[in-house]
């Protein structure tokens, strides 16, 4: 019985050592996580506040140092090519619509015209 006893009770501490670990992981991963929606945030706000600045410099309502020059041309390289990008993608999409069109009319069954070839005496 005393053995049976001491069993018990080894069985409760390791569980309570592992109830401990699993609440210090579960912590961790709560720790984690709030760190990653607060790092997603931050960047959220930086895209948005670089946004907003390079509106404003667009608009010619803010002019920035200098030193920004490589940056804003790297931006304007950047916009300059999606801009072309969308603009090959639009015209492919077109030709495609032609082609689709153009098989469209070559597939119409056209109706055939039956001919006889002699005339049948009743």
């Amino acid at each position: 019985m005393r053995q049976i006893n001491e069993a018990f009770q080894a069985a409760e501490a390791k569980l309570a050592r592992l109830r401990e670990a699993v609440e210090r992981n579960t912590e961790l991963a709560r720790a984690n996580g709030k760190a990653a929606f607060l790092k997603d945030k931050k960047e959220q706000t930086h895209r948005e506040l670089g946004e907003a600045v390079w509106q404003a410099v667009q608009a010619g309502r803010l002019e920035l140092p200098p030193n920004f020059a490589r940056l804003l041309q790297s931006i304007a390289a950047a916009e300059k090519a999606a801009a072309d990008h969308a603009a090959s993608l639009t015209d492919l999409l077109r030709e495609g619509e032609e082609v689709a069109d153009r098989l469209k009319v070559k597939t119409v069954a056209k109706p055939q015209k039956v001919v006889a070839s002699g005339t049948k005496k009743p």
